[in-house]
């Protein structure tokens, strides 16, 4: 009242005009509110049980917003009696003299509720709001033409995917009949994306795309936000408590005996969000400059290069101020290992503990000892880019872990005093002594360390999540009966595509992506979808798949004879079966068999 639009202190002075609410409700009712959007429900087993509460509590929030000057809109109200029964209670409730229309499902925060439940009404308008999104990507691509795989892999994890997400704690419970309506979503772009013919297996298309089964994914994210809620909302787990004390077993409880098996224990501590270092760029620097001097080098050659240019860079610094940091993980136990000619150190982490977290954790520990030394020029040795690329974020960061907070706190300490903290990146594994020397007891740390303690911020345990829905998906890949081909050439599922980081073509990837999956347009393939009449050759020398056209078959015998010259000229071995040469994605060979078939013109 009195505020112009979209000012700031709206929301805020809103709270406070509203703080008594909650004074208008009747016994059993309960009031659900996000701004000025709200929800009054009571539970009850007759109308009678219904009405008089609520209707109570309707007319005291009308005597409650006129004296405070503002009116709620009948016309925006609705009812929905959530029952199993054929016959629900339909109670007649009225606002300020009106009628309220009874629904069987009404929007609520972007989430259609239905009145039994069955989601079916939400998971319709999800599959009218992807499929003009779906069309967008149609346009952008065909079969021999549009745009790169990589990109549109990104616009439907952020423009289909993230729409059928929203929500899903809701509706993940809901029948198979509908969520394959959704799933049915996920195959038909992936399809779009790779090029991959109809007939394609679905979870082939997944594997091959790096994307997590739809059901896994709702179960990550609601074990995610659950996690999160024993922290930031734990109101939601002591529901949780209480429909488990009343043994109320549904579809939607299954989802919290997974949180209660994976034993989730996080800390009191939350992880605050990080902002600006509180020190300046001359007490505390970076050097990445090994990133750019070691590019060109070759793998063979790097254990022989690479100490000799760190020696060059560093010969100049006393060992005694150099602290080589590094962590491990080893069978599911995390450690870290610091290497200092005065001081090393090698301890273990309790779990759940990423490679990460030990990271930080060795990079705090140095600091630590740092501060007990003389001031002075200290050079901290690691190689986990990521680490010192956080560290050096100026940008705010959400939910940073427990380390982090402490590493900024020391560095602003060190900052005070004079000291001057360099943080040096180095590759892993190129024999850089310091290096090695850490590694080792990082690896002895997460054996038979002492515990170095530290606080447990929940978003730990994402990890944990992310690893059981990577473990269910490899179960299912491997108990499928379907694309055993596929699975041969990719047994292990990832979250990444098999052409991630690859600078590879749009017409390179479909072709190849149709042969991993054992799906393209030559008659042994067509025969078995029952299409072509015949899967042998029209040479007469043996089946028309890609291991003949490649190898054997004697109409492309002159395009054949430049191919395996190319081969030989590569270093490569002639005659290797097509499938071996996919498993190891050798894109020498890849590529020599792709301008085979550009050559012969065949059109997979």
């Amino acid at each position: 009242m009195g505020l112009p639009q979209g000012s700031c202190l709206s929301p805020l002075l809103y709270n406070f005009y509203v703080s008594d609410i909650d004074s208008c409700l009747s016994e059993g009712c309960t009031l659900r509110q996000l701004a000025d959007d709200g929800v009054v429900s009571v539970t009850g087993s007759t109308e009678f049980h219904l009405h008089r509460p609520l209707q109570d509590t309707l007319n005291r929030l009308s005597t409650w917003a006129l004296g405070l000057g503002i009116e709620f809109s009948p016309q925006k109200t609705e009812m929905v009696v959530f029952s199993k029964k054929r016959r629900p209670a339909q109670p007649k409730l009225q606002l300020l003299g009106r009628t309220i229309t009874q629904s069987r499902c009404f929007k609520y925060l972007g989430v259609w509720f239905d009145s039994k439940c069955t989601w079916r009404a939400h998971i319709e308008y999800l599959k009218g709001k992807c499929q003009q999104r779906i069309n967008f990507l149609r346009s952008i691509t065909g079969t021999w033409w549009g745009a790169h795989p990589e990109d549109l892999l990104k616009l439907y994890r952020t423009t289909i995917l993230s729409v059928m997400e929203y929500g899903s704690f809701c509706f993940q419970s809901a029948a198979k009949t509908h969520l394959i309506k959704l799933e049915r979503i996920q195959y038909r772009c992936l399809r779009i994306a790779l090029g991959c013919m109809p007939s394609t297996h679905n979870m082939s298309l997944e594997v091959l795309a790096g994307i997590l089964p739809l059901k896994d994914r709702f179960n990550l994210l609601s074990l995610r936000f659950l996690i999160r809620c024993e922290v930031m909302n734990p109101l939601v787990i002591v529901n949780f408590e209480r429909l488990l004390e009343q043994n109320f077993q549904t579809r939607f409880m299954s989802i919290y005996h997974v949180l209660m098996s994976m034993q989730v224990n996080p800390s009191p501590y939350s992880p605050a969000r990080v902002c600006s270092p509180d020190y300046d760029n001359s007490s505390v620097q970076f050097d990445l400059s090994m990133q750019q001097e070691i590019r060109e080098i070759p793998d063979p050659h790097r254990p022989l290069l690479i100490p000799r240019i760190f020696e060059a860079k560093y010969r100049h610094v006393d060992a005694d101020k150099m602290y080589f940091t590094d962590g491990s993980l080893i069978e599911e136990s995390t450690g870290f290992g610091v290497f200092n000619e005065i001081s090393s150190a090698s301890y273990s982490l309790e779990s759940p503990c990423s490679v990460y977290i030990a990271e930080l954790a060795a990079i705090h520990w140095a600091l630590d000892s740092i501060a007990s030394r003389p001031v002075g020029n200290y050079f901290i040795v690691t190689d986990s880019l990521s680490s010192v690329q956080a560290i050096h974020s100026i940008k705010p960061g959400k939910h940073s872990p427990y380390f982090f907070e402490k590493i900024r706190d020391s560095l602003s300490a060190l900052s005070k005093r004079r000291f001057t903290i360099t943080f040096v990146w180095v590759p892993s594994h190129c024999s850089i002594e310091g290096n090695e020397k850490a590694d080792s007891l990082a690896k002895v740390g997460a054996m038979e360390g002492d515990t170095y303690q530290r606080e447990i911020a929940f978003n730990e345990f994402y990890f944990l999540v992310r690893r059981n829905s990577l473990v269910n998906w490899q179960r299912k890949w491997d108990e499928d009966e379907l694309g055993r081909w596929l699975h041969s050439i990719i047994p292990r599922v990832s979250l990444k595509s098999w052409f991630n980081r690859l600078d590879l073509s749009r017409d390179f990837i479909r072709i190849f992506s149709r042969l991993m999956s054992n799906h393209y347009s030559l008659d042994a393939v067509l025969y078995r979808l029952n299409i072509a009449s015949s899967n042998l050759c029209s040479c007469g020398q043996g089946y028309h798949d890609i291991e003949h056209i490649v190898w054997s078959c004697e109409v492309h015998l002159v395009a054949r004879t430049n191919f395996i010259d190319s081969l030989r000229a590569r270093g490569k071995t002639p005659y290797v079966p097509v499938r071996d040469v996919l498993a190891v994605v050798d894109l020498d060979y890849m590529f020599e068999i792709y301008l085979f078939l550009k050559a012969i013109d065949l059109r997979l």
